[in-house]
Order: structure tokens, then C-alpha cells, then sequence
């Protein structure tokens, strides 16, 4: 299991690259307010990855129902997993996570692709 502080590192790390990132960083720089967003969506992958909520507050997650909002292009939602897949990468190789973790959170990227990409395709 992944402790929240380290979920956390991972996401920010993840939403840094995403942010400056020449093809999806404009969906990601309207984001308001980071420093309530960030946490949320580490609570989030807590929830995913452990099956652990550390805050009812922010139930129900309706990631696909704001995704679903966007006007997402197959390329983008490719080129987040391809960001977020180099992110848990760098975890991985300082031995930050182990390979069960990483494999464990790849996963779950997959499925969420297919879900947002399912809905944003319609």
C-alpha cells in the first residue's frame, strides 16, 4: 500500500510536467487553485490504489463527469497516461515505489483512460 504523503509527491510531480506540457498543459492551467486540487486528486488515487478515504467530503469523486466536459482529443488523453506513466517511472527508479506499487497505479491509469476515453469519444 502507498501512504497518502507519498500519492501526494507523485501527483504534484505528475501535475507539474502536465501543466508545462506543450499538448494538454491548456487543460491543466485553468485549474484554479491548485493547492485544494492537488490534495483532492491524491485523495482520490488513495481511494483507487488502497481503497482508503481520508476525507467523505470529497465523495462522490465525479472525475468522469468533468472530464466528460472537456473537449478531449484521443492524442491528449494518450499523452496523460504517456506523462503520468513517466512520472510513476522516476518513483520507480529511485525505488521511491516498488514494482507491485507501480504496476498496481498502471493499472488503474488504464482503466481510467478507457473510461474518459469511452466518454470524451462520444
Amino acid at each position: 500500500m502507498l501512504d497518502f504523503d507519498l500519492i501526494y509527491k507523485i501527483t504534484h510531480s505528475f501535475y507539474e510536467k502536465a501543466v508545462g506540457d506543450i499538448f494538454i498543459g491548456y487543460h491543466f492551467r485553468v485549474i484554479e487553485d491548485f493547492n485544494q486540487h492537488i490534495p483532492r486528486i491524491a485523495r482520490f488515487w488513495l481511494l483507487q490504489l488502497n481503497g482508503e478515504i481520508k476525507d467523505k467530503n470529497d465523495l462522490p469523486y465525479k472525475l468522469l463527469e468533468v472530464h466528460q466536459k472537456l473537449p478531449l482529443k484521443r492524442g491528449e488523453i494518450n499523452r496523460w497516461e504517456i506523462l503520468f506513466t513517466e512520472t510513476l517511472e522516476e518513483f520507480k527508479k529511485s525505488k521511491e515505489i516498488n514494482d507491485i506499487q507501480y504496476q498496481q497505479w498502471l493499472d488503474k491509469i488504464a482503466s481510467m483512460k478507457e473510461k474518459i476515453t469511452q466518454q470524451a469519444l462520444r
